[in-house]
């Protein structure tokens, strides 16, 4: 079986599914699932936005496209429901800019799993939950390690810390363990989830967060990835060095799992310089696209 992971997606969910489409055609495989790390940009509207989507959203127009999701034209139901033809739901944990408060509302009354868009497209997954996916035992785990409201939930860590040694066989977390990486000279990464990582020791650990392609790292029997930021901004804002002019899908930004051979690939393939854009035509890249 074969599983997409997606990095960041800060609300560009029309280059998120597109690329999900492409992938499978142009490596003519079927994707068993597809997940999504965290900062999929799960807010009810922009009045919602945290302060770092506002900003970024300002410069990005496709950061607004999960509004567009929750009240979905015509023409954008079709392109989903043609995605949806092609490619399972997306499952993502929370990462830290999304709206926990809205996110745990949506769960009420209907378990740990739960469509966020009227499509059911992308559903989120609470904090802490395994389930089976693609025949492979999956722990979830968003959020990060940082005092306030987007830090690890304690009771979900806590749960997955006394699960027994080998009883996940993959590990899907938001943030990244312990060291990483650095920036500015500061060490990046969570020290609980080393210790989590560590104790579970899954085949496979895959994370987002820190935007950049980071990978393979061992921790013991454990082999953990780290993915881009799925559409980098279109500039620096510091310096207003240009990053990302045409909002394509960056190279690192996708995963792929193949569950027999327990082999994992970032996915550098020219055609995902195909998904682009401020305003993605969802029906259109996918009805015109080829396959490869």
């Amino acid at each position: 079986m074969k599983v997409a992971f997606l990095g960041d997606v800060h609300g560009c969910v029309l280059h998120a599914l597109g690329a999900a489409v492409l992938l499978a055609r142009h490596r003519r495989i079927r994707l068993d699932a597809v997940i999504q790390v965290g900062d999929l940009g799960a807010f009810p509207s922009a009045e919602r936005w945290d302060e770092p989507s506002r900003r970024f959203g300002a410069e990005g127009p496709a950061q607004s496209d999960f509004f567009r999701l929750l009240d979905p034209s015509s023409r954008l139901g079709e392109g989903v429901r043609m995605a949806l033809g092609e490619i399972p739901p997306l499952l993502f944990l929370s990462g830290n800019h999304e709206d926990h408060e809205w996110l745990a509302g949506l769960h009420r009354g209907r378990g740990a799993v739960t469509p966020v868009d009227p499509l059911g497209v992308f559903q989120h997954v609470v904090c802490g939950h395994i389930a089976e996916v693609a025949g492979q035992r999956v722990a979830f785990l968003g959020r990060v390690e940082l005092d306030g409201y987007m830090d690890l939930d304690p009771d979900a860590h806590d749960r997955l810390l006394a699960a027994e040694p080998g009883s996940v066989d993959v590990l899907v977390t938001h943030d990244g363990p312990y060291g990483m990486s650095s920036w500015r000279g500061v060490t990046q990464g969570s020290r609980k989830l080393s210790r989590l990582i560590e104790r579970l020791q899954p085949r496979l650990h895959v994370s987002g967060h820190y935007h950049h392609q980071n990978g393979p790292r061992r921790y013991g029997a454990t082999v953990s990835y780290a993915l881009a930021q799925l559409i980098p901004p279109k500039r620096d804002l510091r310096d207003s060095t240009p990053v990302n002019p045409r909002q394509r899908v960056a190279p690192g930004s996708i995963g792929l799992f193949d569950t027999r051979t327990l082999d994992f690939e970032y996915v550098h393939d020219s055609w995902l310089a195909e998904v682009r854009g401020d305003r993605l035509d969802l029906a259109a890249l996918i009805g015109g696209a080829s396959s490869g």
